[in-house]
């Protein structure tokens, strides 16, 4: 198990842990549902699809470490999901970070939305040695990570995906910034910085149009435009293989 983390100094709520419903949402005793931030784990069978593999796995490991026991709950900037779930960071009594600590195991991988931010880089961080062991669900295919030139399946549209290359060239119109993997945006791979995103570049010292020439990760669903695209709607999205570009 990974060494405890302090809490920062955010509004946080000891509750106790009624019954673990999957890998990444439990119940309270007092019958709130509970979704741990800034990571996801495989889904659980429903009537309309098969369980993805390890979600077992992570639903055990949500048990071990926290079934019937008394947390804490960390929260970010929004408390509430759209199913009015509460998000949070999860501590155990001994300062053990849950959701880093299931990014640790295998069993779940970072995912992030721009209105909840903090903690990302230590999760980022934590899943990349997962990453590098090929751990968990980094063992198996659909998680290794795919390339701009990669031609992907039908069936993968809509779907979560790390994608690597090199950023061929940038480009702005109308205020969302555009970065092509290939010689023909119509039909190649592109993350499109969107319009909401870029004052969080710009508070983070990122000028977008300098990712030109960079060599990076992009992390989001695939959806398809022209060829493949993902938004990127905060910079944590795209992670710099090499020197980070720097605003001007």
């Amino acid at each position: 198990m990974l060494a405890p983390l302090a809490c920062a100094a955010q509004e946080s709520q000891q509750v106790h842990v009624s019954h673990i419903i999957d890998g990444d949402t439990f119940v309270t005793s007092k019958g709130d549902h509970i979704r741990l931030l800034g990571i996801n784990t495989p889904e659980k069978a429903s009537p309309r699809r098969k369980a993805e593999p390890f979600s077992s796995e992570a639903t055990a490991d949500l048990s071990r470490l926290i079934a019937d026991k008394d947390v804490k709950l960390v929260f970010d900037t929004h408390k509430h999901d759209r199913y009015r779930r509460l998000l949070a960071h999860v501590y155990l009594s001994d300062g053990t970070w849950v959701n880093r600590q299931l990014v640790a195991d295998g069993v779940a991988h970072v995912y992030t939305f721009p209105d909840n931010r903090s903690h990302i880089a230590e999760l980022l961080s934590t899943e990349q040695i997962a990453r590098d062991s090929g751990k968990g669900l980094w063992s198996l295919p659909r998680w290794q990570t795919r390339t701009a030139d990669d031609t992907f399946k039908k069936s993968e549209i809509g779907r979560f995906y790390i994608v690597r290359g090199t950023v061929k060239s940038t480009a702005t119109v109308r205020d969302t910034t555009y970065l092509n993997f290939g010689d023909d945006w119509r039909t190649d791979f592109t993350a499109e910085i969107l319009p909401d995103a870029q004052p969080m570049f710009a508070a983070a010292g990122i000028d977008p149009l300098a990712y030109q020439g960079k060599r990076v990760e992009v992390r989001g669903i695939i959806k398809p435009v022209n060829g493949i695209m993902i938004s990127v709607s905060h910079p944590e999205q795209i992670q710099i293989l090499e020197s980070p570009p720097a605003t001007q």
